[in-house]
Parts: structure tokens; sequence; C-alpha cells
């Protein structure tokens, strides 16, 4: 039997100072990721050993936003050279297999995204109508999949967040706002899509997946059992199924209690 444990890794394995929380020490946390020489985001030491010793019936997937150049800045998910075997990255556009794209799925997505005119050349005069205020600190695109701001989060007027959600719905983007970052994602691309992708390959027979944000909430709908921190800007929606938890801890802690539950269903399987 195989287990899929596919799985966030921003706010849900991995955090930054800035998103940890409270009531860790520094001498529980091991470092996740270095930008310019510099650790930038921890695990604890708890965390990062229960992922590295998962039982061999768990396939890791992890499951990210980032680009590829931004998801192979995070070594501390894996032990020595060996990566997982797959890795979903902007959002569910690129599957990595052995660290290469998957060329067939890359380009199905792009097809897609094109006849459904959900592309970036597209979206950009829809955000120059709607986005000119001074909040918006830069607007940034992903390999040419999707578009993310950084907003000045104190100047944000967050009780406009339905407005703008319902009017890029209606073009095919959905958006997901996460800390500083406003996400606008083509609706062709999602993670839960990858994963199923992933799923058929290894024949899995049960999927656990894990994720904070508005972007994850598909991959946990489409799991066996979905885990949400209880940090995560997706508790706030109005409903979600009933094999979706929500964590008890918040913060990195939140990572160790996923990781916990992810062992004791591994255990209950064997």
């Amino acid at each position: 039997m195989t287990i899929l444990f596919a799985s966030d890794l921003d706010q849900t394995l991995i955090y930054s100072r800035r998103t940890m929380g409270s009531g860790v020490s520094e001498e529980e946390l091991r470092e996740a990721e270095r930008i310019d020489g510099k650790p930038h985001s921890f695990m604890t030491s708890k965390s990062q050993s229960a992922l590295w010793n998962l039982d061999s019936s768990v396939c890791f997937l992890p499951v990210t936003t980032r680009t590829q150049a931004q998801y192979e800045r995070v070594t501390g998910i894996y032990e020595g050279n060996e990566r997982p075997r797959f890795a979903i990255v902007a959002n569910g556009a690129v599957i990595l297999e052995n660290g290469e794209p998957i060329k067939e799925w890359s380009d199905d997505i792009r097809k897609r995204c094109v006849s459904r005119k959900t592309i970036i050349q597209e979206l950009k005069p829809e955000i120059e109508r709607y986005f000119t205020e001074d909040w918006v600190v830069s607007v940034r695109e992903a390999d040419d999949w999707f578009v993310y701001m950084i907003l000045d989060r104190e100047r944000f007027p967050e009780e406009n967040m339905e407005f703008y959600q319902r009017t890029f719905r209606e073009i095919g983007w959905s958006l997901s706002l996460q800390g500083r970052k406003l996400y606008f994602m083509p609706e062709s691309i999602t993670k839960a899509a990858a994963m199923e992708y992933v799923k058929k390959r290894i024949d899995a027979t049960y999927v656990v997946a894990a994720g904070d944000s508005l972007l994850d909430m598909c991959l946990l709908e489409n799991a066996d059992l979905g885990l949400l921190p209880a940090h995560g800007e997706a508790v706030q929606s109005d409903s979600f199924s009933e094999h979706i938890e929500v964590t008890e801890k918040k913060g990195i802690k939140a990572g160790e209690e996923i990781l916990e539950k992810v062992m004791s269903i591994s255990r209950e399987f064997e």
C-alpha cells in the first residue's frame, strides 16, 4: 500500500521568523531554506526528523506555489542529496520528476490557459484597471504562469477582497491573499489536478494533503484526509468537507502536528 502525503510548504511545513509564531525556542529550529547566504525558512527539529523518517510506505510530495528556482532553495525538507522523486511547483503548472519538468503536463496546462485567455498578457490590463493604489509595492510574474503582488498590508483594504475575487473570477482568475502577497491564478492551474496525476503515477491508495491557503483547498478537498493549519487563510472559508481537519496548534507547531498525524496514519496501515 502506498500513502501519498501531498503538502504545501510555506506556512504549512516551513516558516519564516515572521510567520512561525510564538512558543518555539531557538534550539528547536532547523534551517529549511537559505537565501543570500542567510537562513530564511525553518522547521522544528521534531518536524524535520519526522519528515526525514517517514515510513517507506509514504511518498512525500511537496506542493507549492513557488517557482522551480524558489522551490530548489528549500533543502531542509529532505536528508542528504536525494530530493523527493516528484514535486509540484508553480501551483500545479509544473510537475517535477527527479528534478526535471514533465513536459507534456505543462504543455497541456499552457494550451488550456491560452484557449481560455487566462494568460498574463490578458491579465495585465485588468490589474492596471483595478490596482493603481499606493499600497501596491510591486507586481511580479512567476515563470509566465501567474502574477502576484507585494502589498503594504497595513494600507491594503481587506474589506475589498470579496469584490476583487468576484471581479477576477468572472474572467477566469482566482485570488488568494497570503501574508504580503496577493496571487492571481488562472483557473486551469490547480494543485489538485497535479496531485491527481502523481497519485496515478505511483498508484497511491490513500492521500493525506496539508495546506494553509485558499489555493490549497482544492488539494485538501481531493484528498482522503485534509489537514489545515489553524492559522491558515483557508480557515476563514465558509465551509469545507468533513474529512478536512483543522490543527489545534498554530504557526510552526502546526507543522509538527501535521507530521505527527501522517506518522500515525502510516502506522495504522502497517
